[in-house]
């Protein structure tokens, strides 16, 4: 009954590259002036799988940019990743989360931010019931031609 986001075997790669973070722009210019909204955004994410009842100005945001004004920006962004791998079952290590967290802060908040998105937008296609293409339509050739020449 274990399903694929439950997996723990860590041999899934990351959707999103490290370094895709300058697409698309209105995320990066986001997460570069105030990287709390994005770390609260991709936390809000794990919390509930979707985005209802976002607020921009949320506790983990709220506690991110704290942290972040004493120095301890990567801790929390090192856990957030932990999360995201453990929930997915994505490669990596705590060594490399931290590592990353610590020297590529913004490139790490948009990564994470990118492949929840990604990843819950698959799991929501996936959830909907089918629902069938409209039906074939015929149109008479012969009254659209009006030049006898043409037939």
């Amino acid at each position: 009954m274990s399903s694929k986001e439950d997996t723990k075997s860590n041999d899934t790669t990351w959707a999103h590259g490290l370094f895709d973070c300058c697409s698309p722009a209105g995320l990066c210019c986001l997460t570069c002036f105030l990287p709390c909204i994005t770390y609260g955004k991709a936390q809000h994410r794990m919390r509930h799988g979707n985005l209802e009842d976002y607020s921009c100005c949320n506790a983990s945001c709220i506690v991110y940019a704290l942290l972040v004004h004493c120095g301890l920006g990567c801790i929390p962004t090192t856990m957030q990743r932990g999360d995201i791998r453990d929930k997915y079952g994505l490669k990596g290590g705590c060594f490399g989360d931290f590592c990353k967290s610590c020297w590529c802060t913004c490139c790490t908040l948009m990564q994470h931010e990118k492949e929840l998105e990604q990843r819950q937008a698959l799991l929501k296609g996936s959830a909907e019931p089918y629902q069938p293409n409209g039906g074939m339509v015929y149109s008479d050739q012969t009254q659209q031609n009006d030049n006898p020449g043409y037939a």
